[in-house]
């Protein structure tokens, strides 16, 4: 039984000058920076954190640039003004980049206890995301984008074998990423034992779940369990879930995209807890 329980700019950049920015980005060194480029990502990193210097290629113009730049002269943030070449030399290969980067330090990572801890202090049931080694970029920065729009409360990877809060992640997450917690553990099953100890129901989620997603409970403590794209959970995480759901799908189509899967089970226990539906 649970016990419920930085302004300065400058025009063009040398080749050194860029060498030196490349050289800052994210690497095996955790003192290393990273490159994060789009406009709100940088923006949201502004708000959030404080990076080392901003990047903008020339000619970006417009309402989110002006807050940029306002934002960093507050935050006395360098700015640095690009030409498109020598902007393209640090950031360009970051699809969607805008035209604006920023350096910034690696991700932080919380423990685990103090993933729980932060969770109880909300005002909320606590509600946690496990995700069961995901490879890509692009799915934990939606699923992370999702969680944060949805008050989720935190995220728990492993440390092995599974995509990291990388620059990429972050500039898909487009600002989630730097108000999301998230823990790192080295074992997920015993990760689930420790979280079952301390109150929470974890539900998993499969294509032949016994339980249809909008059935479920979610008025309590909760961790969602979300599978790998393709292999989906692992046998043990399976059996260490309290409840195993469904996403039915009546149409022709037979699967869902992992981040597609992880929204629709978000926003059914947002909208259970806020009595949205019956």
């Amino acid at each position: 039984m649970r016990n419920r329980e930085r302004s300065s700019d400058h025009d063009g950049a040398n080749n050194s000058e860029n060498q030196n920015y490349r050289e800052h980005g994210a690497g095996k060194d955790d003192d290393r920076e990273e490159i994060i480029a789009g406009r709100q990502a940088v923006l949201e990193a502004l708000r959030h954190s404080k990076p080392t210097t901003i990047l903008l290629a020339e000619g970006q113009k417009g309402a989110v640039i002006n807050e940029i730049t306002l934002l960093a002269r507050q935050r006395k943030v360098s700015v640095k003004r690009l030409s498109r070449t020598g902007f393209d030399q640090i950031a360009g290969d970051i699809s969607g980049n805008q035209g604006v980067a920023a350096c910034v330090s690696p991700f932080r990572y919380c423990s685990l206890s103090r993933l729980i801890d932060m969770a109880r202090e909300s005002k909320e049931e606590p509600f946690l995301i496990m995700l069961d080694h995901l490879e890509d970029p692009q799915n934990l920065g939606a699923i992370m984008r999702t969680a944060d729009a949805a008050g989720v409360h935190g995220l728990i990877i492993p440390d092995k074998r599974a995509v990291g809060v990388t620059a990429a992640v972050r500039k898909v997450a487009a600002g989630a990423a730097e108000r999301m917690p998230v823990a790192m553990a080295g074992n997920l099953n015993r990760t689930t034992e420790m979280l079952k100890k301390e109150g929470f129901w974890l539900y998993g989620a499969e294509a032949n779940g016994r339980e249809p997603y909008y059935r479920a409970d979610y008025r309590r403590p909760l961790v969602l369990v979300i599978g790998s794209e393709g292999k989906g959970l692992s046998r043990l995480l399976r059996q260490n879930c309290d409840l195993i759901l469904s996403i039915p799908m009546p149409g022709k189509t037979g699967s869902l995209n992992v981040a597609a899967s992880a929204a629709i089970l978000i926003y059914a226990t947002l909208a259970h807890r806020e009595g949205w539906v019956n």
